[in-house]
C-alpha cells in the first residue's frame, strides 16, 4: 500500500480549503492508494465565522459530497476531518475515510479534546465515545486518531489489539517552543510501542507546525514534511509489520492482566 500525506495550510474561506483538497486529490491520486489530509480541513473559527457555521452534514454535506466525486474520479481512498453538524450549537471533529467508490469506509469522531495550553476545544466541540473502527486499505488494517490522541496511548493500543496495523492520524498540532519535538517523540512512540505504522498529516503556516511524518514499526521516520505546503509518500509493507512483530513482539507478550477476559 502507497499512502500520501497532504501536508496544507488552509485560509478562512471554506470553498478555499475544499478547492485545495479537491486539487490534491486528483494531482496525487495517481500516485498512492490513499491519501490522508490534516485536521481542520474546512478551517478554523474566526470572530465572525463558528466551527457550527462551518459545520455539516458528513453523509450528504457539500463538502463530503465534493471529496466523494473527487475520490471517484481518482480512485483513491481519502482521509479528510470534517465539522460534523449536531443538534447544539457544538460540533463533532470528524474523520471520515472515502473509498475509491465514493462510499464511507470508516468515521472516528476526536474523544479527547485539547482543552490545555491556553486552547479549549471543549467550548465549541462535543467529544466522541467511540473507538475507532478498524478497517481495510488494500490488505492493511488501519485505525484513525485524531491530533491530541496521540497523547493518550489506551487509544493506539486498543486499536492494536484490534488488529490494526497502521494509524491514520489527521492533525492540527499548534506550533511553539519544544511542540514539534513532542509531535516526533509521540508519533514514534506510538508506531514503536504497537509495532505498526503512524502516520500523521498535519496543518502547516500561522498558528500550526507542519511536519507530517510517517513512522515505521521500529519507530524510524521514513519520510518528513518541513514547514510548506507539501505532500509526501511512503510504502507501507505488510511484510514489514510481520518481521518487526517476529523479533519484537510487544503485543503477544502483553501481561494478560491488560487484556480484557
Amino acid at each position: 500500500m502507497k499512502i500520501g500525506i497532504a501536508q496544507i495550510s488552509h485560509g478562512r474561506d471554506k470553498k478555499g480549503n475544499l478547492d485545495k483538497i479537491l486539487s490534491l486529490i486528483s494531482e496525487a491520486g495517481n500516485n498512492c492508494d490513499l491519501i490522508l489530509f490534516p485536521e481542520t480541513c474546512m478551517g478554523v473559527k474566526t470572530d465572525r465565522l463558528s466551527l457550527s457555521d462551518m459545520a455539516e452534514d458528513i453523509e450528504n454535506g457539500d463538502f463530503i459530497t465534493a471529496v466523494r466525486a473527487a475520490c471517484k474520479e481518482s480512485d483513491v481512498h481519502a482521509c479528510v476531518c470534517l465539522w460534523e453538524k449536531t443538534e447544539t450549537c457544538k460540533v463533532y471533529n470528524t474523520a471520515v475515510v472515502v473509498a475509491p467508490d465514493g462510499s464511507t469506509k470508516a468515521v472516528y469522531r476526536k474523544l479527547h479534546l485539547f482543552d490545555a495550553l491556553s486552547v479549549k476545544e471543549s467550548d465549541d466541540m462535543i467529544a466522541g465515545s467511540a473507538l475507532p473502527e478498524i478497517f481495510e486499505v488494500c490488505g492493511i488494517k488501519c485505525s484513525l486518531a485524531i491530533c491530541y490522541d496521540l497523547r493518550f496511548p489506551e487509544v493506539f493500543r486498543a486499536s492494536a489489539l484490534a488488529g490494526a496495523e497502521l494509524f491514520l492520524i489527521p492533525a492540527a498540532w499548534y506550533a511553539g517552543e519544544h511542540k514539534v519535538q513532542h509531535l516526533q517523540t509521540l508519533l514514534a512512540a506510538r508506531a514503536l510501542e504497537n509495532t505498526c505504522y503512524a502516520a500523521c498529516a498535519d496543518i502547516c503556516g500561522g498558528r500550526f507546525s507542519g511536519h507530517s511524518a510517517v513512522y515505521s514499526p521500529f519507530g524510524l521516520c521514513g519520510a518528513e514534511a518541513g514547514t510548506e505546503d507539501d505532500v509526501i509518500f511512503a510504502d507501507i509493507l505488510h511484510e514489514n509489520i510481520l518481521s518487526v512483530r517476529g523479533v519484537l513482539p510487544c503485543l503477544k507478550n502483553l501481561s494478560t492482566v491488560f487484556r480484557k477476559p
